[in-house]
Order: C-alpha cells, then sequence, then structure tokens
C-alpha cells in the first residue's frame, strides 16, 4: 500500500504556559514565557488559591498554606506554573511564591526513551485512558466510529512523549527519532495514511479543548481515514504534561 504523508502539522500548546508554531520548519516561541530549567517556591501568603489556568477566571482546584512548598515549571506574566508535593498542577499567583533554584542534578528523571522495548506497559495509565476518552468522545458527538488502540502505535506514542520531555524539544521533528513516518518505518508499523498531533498542557481537559480549537489537529481527531490510534501522556517538569497522538489509516 502506497504510504502518503500528511503533511503542514501544526505544533500546538496551552496558550496559559506558551506556543510554539510551526511553519516551513521554523519555530517561534512566545515571548511572554519564561522557562525555568527546575525551581522550588516556598508560600508566603496564609492561603493561595490554585487555579487550573493562567488568571482569576479559571476554576481554583486546590489550595496552599504558607511555607508550603512547590515546583515551579515556568512563569507566564505573572503567573508561575507549579506542581505541589501532591502532584497537582495548576497556576498561581506568582506575588505570593518565593522562588529559589536547584541544581540540575535534583531534577526527577524519566524512564529511558531509546527504544519501544524500554516502554513495555500496554495499559493504559489514567492520564492516558481520560485523554483517550475524551478523544474518543469528540468523535462520538459527530456519530463516528471510536479509534481503536494499537499497542504498537501506543508505545510508539510514549516513546516520543519521553522523547520530547527527556531531550528538552517541542517538535513533531526529533533529533534522536526523527520524523513520524521514519518511527513508523523503523518500528515496521503498516500504514496507508499516518499523522500526529502534539499537546503541551495541565491536564488532559485542557488538551483536549485546545487540540480541538485547532483545524488541523481538529481533523486528525475527527478523520473519516484514521481508525487505528496510539496515545501517551507524560509528566514534564518544563510544561505539566506532553500529550501525543499518532493516528493512522489502514
Amino acid at each position: 500500500m502506497k504510504k502518503v504523508g500528511i503533511v503542514g502539522f501544526i505544533v500546538l500548546s496551552f496558550i496559559a504556559i506558551g506556543i510554539f508554531s510551526i511553519s516551513f520548519g521554523k519555530e517561534e516561541k512566545q515571548e511572554n514565557e519564561t522557562s525555568y530549567p527546575y525551581c522550588v517556591g516556598k508560600v508566603t501568603a496564609e492561603s493561595l488559591k490554585i487555579r487550573s489556568g493562567i488568571g482569576t477566571e479559571n476554576n481554583h482546584i486546590g489550595l496552599l498554606s504558607k511555607n508550603d512548598t512547590v515546583h515551579i515549571y515556568g512563569k507566564v506574566d505573572n503567573w508561575y506554573i507549579v506542581k505541589t508535593q501532591s502532584n497537582l498542577v495548576g497556576a498561581v499567583f506568582a506575588d505570593y511564591i518565593e522562588a529559589s533554584y536547584e541544581t540540575e542534578e535534583t531534577l526527577p528523571t524519566s524512564a529511558n526513551a531509546e527504544t519501544i522495548e524500554n516502554i513495555p506497559n500496554t495499559t493504559l495509565s489514567q492520564d492516558e485512558q481520560i485523554f483517550f476518552n475524551l478523544m474518543n468522545n469528540q468523535r462520538i458527538e459527530k456519530n463516528l466510529p471510536e479509534f481503536e488502540m494499537d499497542e504498537n502505535l501506543l508505545n510508539l506514542a510514549r516513546l516520543k512523549a519521553n522523547d520530547i520531555v527527556e531531550n528538552k524539544y517541542f517538535s513533531h521533528t526529533s533529533p534522536t527519532l526523527g520524523t513520524l513516518f521514519e518511527m513508523l518505518d523503523n518500528h515496521n508499523i503498516s500504514y496507508g495514511r499516518a499523522s500526529e498531533n502534539i499537546a503541551r498542557n495541565l491536564n488532559s481537559d485542557g488538551a483536549i479543548e485546545s487540540l480541538m480549537k485547532s483545524e488541523a489537529h481538529r481533523n486528525n481527531i475527527l478523520s473519516d481515514d484514521f481508525n487505528y490510534t496510539g496515545i501517551a501522556v507524560v509528566n514534564s517538569i518544563e510544561y505539566g504534561k506532553i500529550f501525543v497522538q499518532i493516528f493512522v489509516a489502514r
């Protein structure tokens, strides 16, 4: 079967953390985003609300107390993107956080992502199951058949997501794995057509919402042609979570 690639992918991420766009191989980064390799913060206010996104209009999802510590992923305007000791990820007002840097040796390490065999688990994590269900819900609403999860695509998506985290890039072309089509070919995965969505967000709801606002990404999710998928959700110090969707038609 002839392999047809889909070009013109648009790289999408949560607007509160920063957006990357790809056009003829050139990436541009939003000016008001500041990334922190690894930073901790201590709450200086008696109480501090954690919100689901940047701005007071976003939902209140948690509460911090004075002297609580958080890991800081980055800063947008006057808001920090943080992760709490209970692994809750959200945004807090930066004026009430005292930030301090730690050495890179303290960074938690993710699993080695050199080969699919290094990620053998084919059972969806909780985050992946939520992401998969939300994606299929979009298809159900349009009277489209649900995607079928493919074990090889699932592991390939995990490989790509871990590669993004470990090698600290955000692009459809990996410096180590190459393009989507090179990954599929190198791992002997058959396809007639194929495409990929990648996103960075605080949670699955926000990732799906952002993807559906982009015509290119929405077309992948609601394609009549694609019938198999592999998805991955991996925690990221810089961005909260990395989301990868791989779609193929057979």
